[in-house]
């Protein structure tokens, strides 16, 4: 799995992790022991095709889900110590997240789908949009920020989605087959605007694809193959 990371540097570990979904009297074991570091700053890439379980691992890495066994640690915290409230708190202080669906509130702009997380968070509504105004605009959707969801395009519905992971200034930013809708000019674009962003704000980019193009980008690629690191 790679040479030992320093302490100082290492940001998420994951030691032994299982996953099992009940289905009725048997179980399906999606994750079978998976084990790994990844250190602050870095370009990981989870790469499998469909039902290799790697959106699994995405999701339990970003505390959407809880393993079946195993531990995941986050700057030598214990994130499985955390009940549903507090862990709710930490993902929204330190986790964004983008799908490949960009589940945007149809009956918001795009403005108010931005200001979604800092509102949780319990933000001053003000700043909450100042905020999200400057991320659209920074995202090139300047001109769009009251549009409704179905009035833009395909790649504009991402950036508001990439907007929104970004509005509390996360320290992870996880995306699951972020270019999956896409098509290849669009692609392309939010594939180098992830490096851009994690080269202008620091960010820990962790991303599922099966995509060997977009993968090839990576300087650290996982293959997930069968619930485990082929």
């Amino acid at each position: 799995m790679g040479n030992e990371i320093n302490a100082s540097d290492l940001l998420i570990e994951v030691r032994d992790v299982h996953k099992t979904y009940q289905t009725g009297a048997s179980g399906l074991e999606v994750l079978k022991g998976i084990t790994f570091q990844i250190k602050k700053g870095e370009a990981v890439c989870l790469l499998g095709s469909s039902g290799a379980g790697k959106s699994t691992l995405l999701q339990i890495l970003g505390t959407l889900d809880r393993p079946t066994s195993g531990q995941i640690f986050y700057q030598g915290q214990n994130l499985l110590e955390f009940n549903d409230e507090s862990l709710a708190q930490f993902r929204n202080q330190k986790m964004g997240f983008v799908f490949q669906f960009h589940h945007l509130i149809q009956e918001m702009s795009a403005v108010e789908n931005v200001m979604l997380p800092a509102l949780i968070a319990n933000e001053n509504r003000q700043e909450a949009r100042d905020k999200a105004m400057n991320w659209l605009q920074f995202l090139g959707l300047g001109e769009r920020t009251e549009h409704y969801p179905s009035q833009l395009s395909g790649g504009e519905l991402q950036r508001v989605a990439i907007a929104r992971a970004l509005i509390r200034n996360p320290e992870v930013l996880f995306a699951d087959e972020p270019t999956g809708n896409l098509d290849s000019a669009n692609s392309l674009k939010i594939q180098e605007l992830f490096f851009e962003l994690r080269s202008k704000l620091g960010l820990t980019l962790i991303v599922v694809t099966h995509d060997l193009n977009f993968s090839a980008l990576f300087p650290r690629v996982f293959k997930v193959k069968d619930g485990r690191f082929a």
